[in-house]
């Protein structure tokens, strides 16, 4: 708002509303405030700081490239990224489990051993919901954990129980062997899987194994991260390329909440110029009389739109005018640009985890009318959630069958996501026994297991004509 008297603007509010770039791109103040935390003092920020500031040179640990809290905080503030990560974690390791025999090996038992069905049976938590927030960790903060215990805190003793280690609390020592983790004002030291050595759970120090009293020796963690170049320690989510379209996102539904708010209310300036009285000025807020009474009367109007606004100004001098403009700064909302603005984010989000549209829950069709699901869908599986089931099978193998229990001959397999379609797999049967190359009975065992019918009741009027004897057959 341009308060003017006698060509003289009035003095400026202490409010910072953004900045513009060189490259005449916007950024709001707030944005930036959230992003410079680094330079502004502790008694005035009110973001989201990393609970080890004070820890890593201290202890030696080594600071990720992002903030993992602002990282898990995307995961609230973004439809389709929320959706993407929860997609890619319930596909990788939510959908259960089996133990199968390692090929080209002869495992000494027809069935798993039952050592290790009982540790499964016994963890805690069932260990697909446990991979399926591990693996979240993964998806939204670009590296997962878990924990590793063992009967006793012996570092040669089988498994005792296995659980998940929130990402966000865990940090890396410069040494790789060692984690540390706060929770609250509590830290706890944890060391590398499959490391020879002892660490206080305490004060994170190093011994030689055996050397602790199982009492205080750290418990082991195993660790897998989403590769990036830039540090051999951490690993990135995959949606940081597309952190531009998140907060544009986020920018666009602000502005329609605060139009709605303000009941389509455009955004005015007023312009008064003449010899008026503008009042006092408030010391606090810099404001004037007149400027105060002003925005309360546009906060009337957006409590009663449609109302009459009044406002009466006391000149300083008789026979002198005064006149006031309102001018519009925006009137019309481009919905179908708002539109294309929030499909392009989408668009990208989902271009940066890898997602195709469907698995989001979004309907979309090809060029020709048709459903792109099923091909999309199978790329989705090959490309980006067999390579991550991949990384979590070898962890279980390798720190649970094989180090926990020395057992070699089986292999931990996730269960893949069903890429099957019922109706399109209907049509082709239907036209294969219409034209008499399947039939009927071989449809229905086809679709028994799925629709829950019995394979072995026979159809009327579909018995196969009989075999032809073999004296017939040499004629």
């Amino acid at each position: 708002m341009t308060v003017t008297a006698n060509g003289r603007t009035a003095r400026a509010t202490k409010r910072k509303f953004g900045f513009i770039t060189k490259q005449g791109r916007y950024i709001s103040g707030d944005v930036l405030d959230r992003y410079a935390h680094k330079n502004a003092h502790k008694d005035e920020s009110k973001q989201l700081t990393d609970r080890f500031d004070e820890r890593y040179n201290a202890d030696g640990l080594l600071p990720p490239l992002y903030n993992p809290e602002l990282l898990a905080q995307l995961l609230e503030i973004n439809t389709y990224h929320y959706g993407a990560c929860k997609t890619k974690a319930r596909d990788t390791a939510g959908l259960g489990w089996s133990l199968l025999p390692v090929a080209g090996s002869e495992p000494e038992e027809s069935a798993p051993p039952e050592e290790l069905l009982r540790f499964f049976r016994s963890l805690p938590m069932p260990l697909a919901i446990m991979l399926d927030r591990a693996q979240l960790d993964y998806e939204a903060i670009g590296w997962g954990a878990l924990e590793l215990v063992r009967e006793g805190y012996d570092p040669q003793a089988p498994l005792a129980t296995l659980a998940h280690v929130p990402a966000h609390t865990l940090r890396a020592h410069r040494d790789g062997n060692r984690y540390a983790q706060i929770r609250g004002t509590k830290k706890r030291w944890f060391k590398a899987a499959g490391e020879e050595i002892d660490v206080h759970q305490g004060t994170g120090q190093v011994y030689r194994q055996g050397q602790l009293a199982p009492e205080v020796r750290a418990t082991e963690i195993a660790w897998w991260q989403n590769y990036t170049p830039r540090s051999d320690y951490y690993g990135l989510p995959d949606v940081m390329p597309a952190l531009g379209a998140l907060h544009g996102d986020l920018a666009r539904r602000d502005f329609n909440i605060a139009f709605f708010d303000n009941y389509g209310v455009p955004a005015y300036a007023v312009t008064i110029t003449g010899d008026f009285d503008e009042g006092d000025i408030d010391e606090d807020t810099g404001q004037s009389d007149l400027e105060a009474a002003i925005e309360e009367h546009f906060r009337e109007l957006a409590k009663h739109p449609h109302s009459v606004i009044t406002l009466s100004l006391p000149t300083r001098s008789d026979g002198q005018e005064v006149n006031i403009e309102f001018h519009p700064l925006s009137v019309d909302i481009k919905e179908a640009s708002f539109r294309l603005f929030r499909q392009d984010n989408r668009d990208e989000i989902l271009a940066a985890h890898r997602v195709p549209p469907y698995r989001a829950g979004i309907a979309e069709t090809g060029s020709l009318g048709g459903s792109t699901a099923r091909e999309a869908t199978e790329i989705y599986k090959r490309s980006v959630i067999e390579p991550r089931q991949m990384i979590l099978e070898a962890i279980i193998d390798l720190h649970v069958l094989q180090r926990g229990f020395e057992i070699t001959g089986w292999h931990f397999k996730l269960a893949d996501i069903d890429n099957s379609d019922a109706k399109q797999d209907m049509d082709l049967l239907g036209v294969l026994v219409d034209k008499g190359a399947a039939w009927p009975d071989e449809m229905r065992a086809h679709f028994a297991a799925r629709f829950g019918l019995d394979p072995k009741r026979e159809l009327p009027g579909a018995e196969a004509p009989a075999e032809e004897s073999s004296e017939e057959s040499a004629a």
